[in-house]
Protein backbone atom coordinates (compact mmCIF):
# COMPACT_ATOMS: atom_id res chain seq x y z
CA UNK A 1 0.00 0.00 0.00
CA UNK A 2 1.44 3.60 -0.82
CA UNK A 3 -0.18 6.99 0.57
CA UNK A 4 1.62 10.16 0.94
CA UNK A 5 2.77 12.08 3.99
CA UNK A 6 2.82 16.18 3.79
CA UNK A 7 5.83 16.20 6.74
CA UNK A 8 5.43 19.59 7.17
CA UNK A 9 1.82 19.20 8.32
CA UNK A 10 2.76 16.24 9.99
CA UNK A 11 5.19 18.27 12.06
CA UNK A 12 2.98 20.88 12.85
CA UNK A 13 0.54 18.55 13.97
CA UNK A 14 2.87 16.67 16.02
CA UNK A 15 3.80 19.95 17.22
CA UNK A 16 0.58 21.48 18.48
CA UNK A 17 -0.79 18.45 20.18
CA UNK A 18 2.82 17.68 21.79
CA UNK A 19 2.57 21.78 23.16
CA UNK A 20 -0.61 21.04 24.47
CA UNK A 21 0.28 18.16 26.63
CA UNK A 22 3.47 19.96 28.07
CA UNK A 23 1.24 22.64 28.86
CA UNK A 24 -0.90 20.55 31.43
CA UNK A 25 1.88 18.83 32.48
CA UNK A 26 3.61 21.69 33.44
CA UNK A 27 0.43 23.15 34.91
CA UNK A 28 -0.05 19.61 36.99
CA UNK A 29 3.29 19.95 38.69
CA UNK A 30 2.82 23.48 39.50
CA UNK A 31 6.51 23.96 37.12
CA UNK A 32 7.92 27.73 36.96
CA UNK A 33 9.97 28.90 34.86
CA UNK A 34 12.11 32.43 35.97
CA UNK A 35 9.69 34.60 33.64
CA UNK A 36 6.62 34.10 31.78
CA UNK A 37 8.50 34.39 28.31
CA UNK A 38 11.15 31.64 29.02
CA UNK A 39 8.34 29.51 30.23
CA UNK A 40 7.10 29.99 26.72
CA UNK A 41 9.72 29.64 24.42
CA UNK A 42 10.88 26.25 26.38
CA UNK A 43 7.67 24.69 25.95
CA UNK A 44 7.18 25.64 22.00
CA UNK A 45 11.12 24.62 21.39
CA UNK A 46 10.32 21.52 23.13
CA UNK A 47 7.38 20.45 21.43
CA UNK A 48 9.33 21.40 18.04
CA UNK A 49 11.94 19.45 18.96
CA UNK A 50 9.94 16.27 19.70
CA UNK A 51 7.67 16.95 16.80
CA UNK A 52 10.89 16.71 14.71
CA UNK A 53 12.18 13.74 16.26
CA UNK A 54 8.58 11.88 16.05
CA UNK A 55 8.99 12.31 12.44
CA UNK A 56 12.45 11.46 11.83
CA UNK A 57 11.20 8.22 13.59
CA UNK A 58 8.25 8.28 11.76
CA UNK A 59 10.61 7.70 8.28
CA UNK A 60 13.01 5.53 9.80
CA UNK A 61 12.95 2.62 7.08
CA UNK A 62 13.18 -1.05 7.70
CA UNK A 63 12.03 -0.68 10.96
CA UNK A 64 9.27 -2.32 13.06
CA UNK A 65 6.58 -0.42 15.01
CA UNK A 66 7.44 -1.94 18.36
CA UNK A 67 10.99 -0.28 18.00
CA UNK A 68 10.01 2.92 16.31
CA UNK A 69 7.62 3.13 20.12
CA UNK A 70 10.70 2.37 22.12
CA UNK A 71 12.05 5.40 20.68
CA UNK A 72 9.42 7.49 20.57
CA UNK A 73 8.74 7.22 24.29
CA UNK A 74 12.64 7.66 24.92
CA UNK A 75 12.17 11.00 22.70
CA UNK A 76 9.25 11.74 25.20
CA UNK A 77 11.36 11.04 28.30
CA UNK A 78 14.24 12.98 27.25
CA UNK A 79 11.78 15.98 26.72
CA UNK A 80 10.11 15.89 29.89
CA UNK A 81 14.12 15.90 31.57
CA UNK A 82 15.19 18.59 29.48
CA UNK A 83 12.07 20.65 29.50
CA UNK A 84 11.43 21.11 33.21
CA UNK A 85 14.91 20.90 34.31
CA UNK A 86 14.10 17.84 35.90
CA UNK A 87 17.20 16.13 38.36
CA UNK A 88 15.45 13.41 40.63
CA UNK A 89 13.46 10.21 39.75
CA UNK A 90 10.80 10.88 41.80
CA UNK A 91 10.25 14.26 40.29
CA UNK A 92 10.52 12.28 36.72
CA UNK A 93 7.51 9.65 37.50
CA UNK A 94 5.12 13.10 38.34
CA UNK A 95 6.20 13.90 35.26
CA UNK A 96 5.56 11.14 33.01
CA UNK A 97 2.08 10.06 35.30
CA UNK A 98 0.80 13.76 34.58
CA UNK A 99 2.13 13.57 30.61
CA UNK A 100 -0.25 10.35 30.59
CA UNK A 101 -3.10 11.99 32.06
CA UNK A 102 -3.33 14.92 29.87
CA UNK A 103 -3.24 12.50 26.99
CA UNK A 104 -6.31 10.50 28.60
CA UNK A 105 -7.46 13.88 29.71
CA UNK A 106 -7.70 15.66 25.98
CA UNK A 107 -8.66 12.51 24.42
CA UNK A 108 -11.96 12.38 26.13
CA UNK A 109 -12.45 15.89 25.57
CA UNK A 110 -11.39 15.37 21.53
CA UNK A 111 -14.09 12.49 21.98
CA UNK A 112 -16.88 14.16 22.88
CA UNK A 113 -16.44 17.26 19.94
CA UNK A 114 -18.96 15.77 17.33
CA UNK A 115 -18.00 13.94 14.49
CA UNK A 116 -17.83 17.04 11.91
CA UNK A 117 -14.82 18.22 13.63
CA UNK A 118 -12.55 15.00 14.34
CA UNK A 119 -12.76 14.69 10.60
CA UNK A 120 -10.04 17.65 10.35
CA UNK A 121 -6.90 17.19 11.79
CA UNK A 122 -6.24 20.61 12.24
CA UNK A 123 -9.53 21.55 13.53
CA UNK A 124 -8.64 18.76 16.19
CA UNK A 125 -5.00 20.04 17.03
CA UNK A 126 -6.50 23.59 17.76
CA UNK A 127 -9.38 22.36 19.85
CA UNK A 128 -6.70 20.23 21.75
CA UNK A 129 -4.28 23.24 22.07
CA UNK A 130 -7.40 25.58 23.43
CA UNK A 131 -8.29 22.84 26.14
CA UNK A 132 -5.54 22.40 27.64
CA UNK A 133 -4.44 26.20 27.48
CA UNK A 134 -7.75 26.57 29.02
CA UNK A 135 -7.15 23.91 32.21
CA UNK A 136 -3.77 24.82 32.51
CA UNK A 137 -4.72 28.67 33.60
CA UNK A 138 -7.74 27.61 35.16
CA UNK A 139 -5.36 25.15 37.68
CA UNK A 140 -2.74 27.52 37.94
CA UNK A 141 -4.99 30.16 39.23
CA UNK A 142 -6.80 27.87 41.41
CA UNK A 143 -3.75 26.81 42.92
CA UNK A 144 -2.21 30.48 43.11
CA UNK A 145 -5.33 31.33 45.29
CA UNK A 146 -5.26 28.34 47.48
CA UNK A 147 -1.80 28.80 47.91
CA UNK A 148 -1.91 32.81 48.48
CA UNK A 149 -1.53 33.25 52.36
CA UNK A 150 -1.34 36.45 54.76
CA UNK A 151 0.65 35.63 57.43
CA UNK A 152 3.16 37.59 60.33
CA UNK A 153 6.82 38.51 59.87
CA UNK A 154 8.83 39.83 61.84
CA UNK A 155 12.34 40.95 60.42
CA UNK A 156 15.52 40.49 63.05
CA UNK A 157 18.54 42.71 62.74
CA UNK A 158 20.50 42.87 65.79
CA UNK A 159 18.49 44.55 68.30
CA UNK A 160 16.23 45.83 65.10
CA UNK A 161 13.05 43.97 65.17
CA UNK A 162 10.33 44.58 62.56
CA UNK A 163 7.11 43.43 62.73
CA UNK A 164 4.55 43.73 59.34
CA UNK A 165 2.11 41.61 57.64
CA UNK A 166 3.45 39.11 54.54
CA UNK A 167 2.09 37.31 51.78
CA UNK A 168 3.14 33.90 50.81
CA UNK A 169 2.86 34.71 46.82
CA UNK A 170 3.24 31.10 44.22
CA UNK A 171 3.76 33.22 41.67
CA UNK A 172 7.21 34.93 43.16
CA UNK A 173 10.37 33.16 41.27
CA UNK A 174 12.99 35.78 42.55
CA UNK A 175 16.33 33.98 43.25
CA UNK A 176 19.83 35.26 43.74
CA UNK A 177 21.96 34.36 40.27
CA UNK A 178 25.12 33.48 41.98
CA UNK A 179 24.24 31.96 45.72
CA UNK A 180 20.76 30.31 43.87
CA UNK A 181 18.67 31.84 47.43
CA UNK A 182 15.38 32.64 47.19
CA UNK A 183 14.56 36.35 47.60
CA UNK A 184 11.25 37.58 49.04
CA UNK A 185 10.42 41.46 48.44
CA UNK A 186 9.79 43.97 50.87
CA UNK A 187 8.71 47.41 50.38
CA UNK A 188 11.92 49.93 51.33
CA UNK A 189 9.85 52.05 53.36
CA UNK A 190 9.63 49.32 55.45
CA UNK A 191 13.36 48.77 56.41
CA UNK A 192 14.60 52.75 55.36
CA UNK A 193 15.60 54.57 58.29
CA UNK A 194 16.06 51.41 60.64
CA UNK A 195 18.44 49.30 58.83
CA UNK A 196 21.57 50.51 56.88
CA UNK A 197 20.32 49.39 53.48
CA UNK A 198 23.82 50.36 51.42
CA UNK A 199 26.49 48.55 53.52
CA UNK A 200 28.77 46.52 50.87
CA UNK A 201 28.54 43.36 52.70
CA UNK A 202 24.93 42.79 52.28
CA UNK A 203 24.16 44.76 48.95
CA UNK A 204 22.88 42.83 46.17
CA UNK A 205 21.56 43.17 42.82
CA UNK A 206 18.45 40.43 41.44
CA UNK A 207 17.59 40.43 37.81
CA UNK A 208 13.71 40.21 37.61
CA UNK A 209 11.44 39.89 34.22
CA UNK A 210 8.07 40.86 34.18
CA UNK A 211 5.22 41.39 31.72
CA UNK A 212 5.59 44.78 31.78
CA UNK A 213 9.14 45.54 32.17
CA UNK A 214 12.65 43.99 33.28
CA UNK A 215 15.80 44.81 35.35
CA UNK A 216 17.58 44.94 38.42
CA UNK A 217 16.55 45.00 41.88
CA UNK A 218 18.47 46.43 44.83
CA UNK A 219 18.49 43.48 47.24
CA UNK A 220 19.96 42.84 51.32
CA UNK A 221 20.84 39.87 53.47
CA UNK A 222 18.74 40.33 56.58
CA UNK A 223 20.01 38.78 60.17
CA UNK A 224 16.73 36.41 61.06
CA UNK A 225 13.30 36.12 59.39
CA UNK A 226 10.59 34.92 61.50
CA UNK A 227 7.02 33.80 60.11
CA UNK A 228 4.02 32.74 62.11
CA UNK A 229 1.74 30.83 60.34
CA UNK A 230 -1.15 28.59 61.45
CA UNK A 231 0.41 28.66 65.39
CA UNK A 232 3.92 27.41 64.32
CA UNK A 233 7.31 30.37 64.49
CA UNK A 234 9.07 29.51 61.44
CA UNK A 235 12.89 31.07 61.47
CA UNK A 236 15.12 31.74 58.23
CA UNK A 237 18.87 32.87 59.07
CA UNK A 238 20.42 35.05 56.06
CA UNK A 239 17.35 35.13 54.18
CA UNK A 240 17.69 37.82 51.09
CA UNK A 241 15.00 40.66 50.71
CA UNK A 242 14.47 42.58 47.34
CA UNK A 243 13.80 46.17 47.85
CA UNK A 244 10.90 47.73 46.58
CA UNK A 245 10.00 51.03 46.23
CA UNK A 246 6.46 51.09 46.19
CA UNK A 247 3.79 49.62 47.56
CA UNK A 248 3.62 45.69 47.19
CA UNK A 249 -0.35 46.32 47.53
CA UNK A 250 -2.83 49.07 47.45
CA UNK A 251 -4.79 48.66 50.38
CA UNK A 252 -1.78 48.11 52.51
CA UNK A 253 -3.11 44.95 53.70
CA UNK A 254 0.70 43.38 53.54
CA UNK A 255 4.02 44.95 53.10
CA UNK A 256 5.93 41.70 52.37
CA UNK A 257 5.90 39.25 49.46
CA UNK A 258 7.51 35.44 50.69
CA UNK A 259 9.01 33.39 48.04
CA UNK A 260 6.96 29.80 48.52
CA UNK A 261 10.59 28.22 48.63
CA UNK A 262 10.58 29.49 52.05
CA UNK A 263 7.52 27.15 52.93
CA UNK A 264 9.37 24.27 52.06
CA UNK A 265 11.34 24.23 55.19
CA UNK A 266 8.04 22.70 57.24
CA UNK A 267 8.97 19.63 55.40
CA UNK A 268 12.85 19.79 56.20
CA UNK A 269 12.18 20.12 59.22
CA UNK A 270 10.19 17.31 59.42
CA UNK A 271 12.78 15.54 57.77
CA UNK A 272 15.78 16.55 59.82
CA UNK A 273 14.51 17.73 63.61
CA UNK A 274 15.61 21.01 62.98
CA UNK A 275 13.94 23.90 64.48
CA UNK A 276 15.90 26.61 61.75
CA UNK A 277 17.54 26.41 58.41
CA UNK A 278 19.73 28.50 56.97
CA UNK A 279 17.89 29.95 53.62
CA UNK A 280 21.69 28.61 51.74
CA UNK A 281 19.54 25.05 52.07
CA UNK A 282 15.93 26.08 50.73
CA UNK A 283 16.88 25.36 47.02
CA UNK A 284 18.93 21.96 47.40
Amino acid sequence: MKYIVYIDRLFLLQAVQTLALLLLTGAFLNWRAPSVATSIFRLVLGSGAEALFFCAVFLLPGIGSLPKRILLAAGTLAGLLLIFRIRLPGLLLRAVLFYCTAGFLLAGVMYAVPELFRESAAAISALMLAAASGTALFWKRERRRREQTVVTAELIEGNVRIVTEALIDSGNTLYDPIGGKPVSVVERGVLEGRIELERPERFRLIPYHTLGSRGLMQAIEIEKLKVKRAGQELLFEHALLGLYNGEVTRNGSYRLILHPALMQWECRRRRHGHDRFNAKELRK
